[in-house]
């Protein structure tokens, strides 16, 4: 009880024990130490969320700044793979127009009932029409990698993107007559082997030129093998033609995005 109670005076104060005091110290202090520590364990937690949460935003600036300029990269590559692309495509053009000449060169001089007159002109002509042709066989290196690697997904321009998938993507139809024009050219060879002397043909393209030839160098007069060569020369006409119709439609398509990329990423 003592532990409890204060010592009474006679003037009627009273001294508070010291085990009141102890009690009470404690009762007030708990409380204080307890905030006091939940508050900096507070003030941690968020300071280190914070830290995180800027590092997470830091790397992802970091990750898209990488992006942009791997985007950059591709395209700046694309653009010169495009830029090829029409070159290709005006060489093409050149080759086909010398070939409709050398076609209807060659219809003209074999119906002739003098064609001997004509033996040089006419055997040159022939031979050197399938010399004239190429493949149209255009440059996909950058999108193939792009797309193997996965990063086209990088192209954030919307209509760029579409243009790019849709461009080389509508190229394997010149894969097809790409091959059709290699089955009538075949038979076009076969063709001109029955009419003219393989020497004469040999001569011509080792020089590439015109040659002085004998009346000889068309060594059959046979109506047959001659409608065989002109039927296969119209089909090799029309298969380059129909490539050529696409091949124009796709150079429009390839300067488009030439625009567009150039534009979008500020490039020459």
């Amino acid at each position: 009880m003592t532990d409890n109670i204060g010592e009474q005076h006679p003037d009627g104060t009273t001294n508070i024990s010291s085990g009141n005091l102890s009690s009470e110290s404690a009762t007030t202090t708990e409380p204080r130490v307890f905030k006091k520590q939940w508050g900096e364990y507070l003030l941690q937690f968020i300071m280190l969320f914070l830290a995180v949460f800027l590092g997470f935003v830091a790397e992802n600036i970091r990750e898209n700044n990488i992006d942009k300029e791997t985007e950059r990269v591709y395209m700046q590559n694309m653009l010169y793979d495009l830029q090829a692309d029409t070159t290709i495509y005006s060489d093409y053009f050149s080759r086909t127009a010398v070939i409709y000449d050398l076609v209807d060169t060659i219809a003209v001089l074999i119906k002739k009932p003098a064609r001997e007159r004509n033996t040089s002109k006419l055997v040159y002509s022939a031979r050197i029409l399938t010399a004239k042709w190429r493949q149209i066989t255009l440059v996909t290196r950058t999108y193939e990698e792009m797309k193997s690697s996965g990063h086209l997904r990088l192209i954030q321009n919307k209509e760029i993107s579409g243009k790019v998938s849709s461009y080389y993507n509508s190229l394997a139809v010149l894969d097809t007559y790409n091959n059709v024009g290699v089955i009538w050219s075949n038979n076009y060879a076969q063709a001109m082997a029955k009419l003219f002397d393989g020497a004469a043909l040999l001569e011509i393209i080792k020089k590439k030129k015109k040659i002085n030839l004998p009346d000889e160098a068309m060594i059959s007069e046979d109506k047959i093998a001659i409608n065989q060569l002109l039927t296969s020369a119209g089909y090799f006409y029309g298969a380059i033609s129909l490539s050529n119709d696409v091949a124009a439609n796709k150079k429009k398509d390839a300067q488009q995005l030439i625009e567009l990329i150039k534009k979008e990423y500020n490039l020459e």
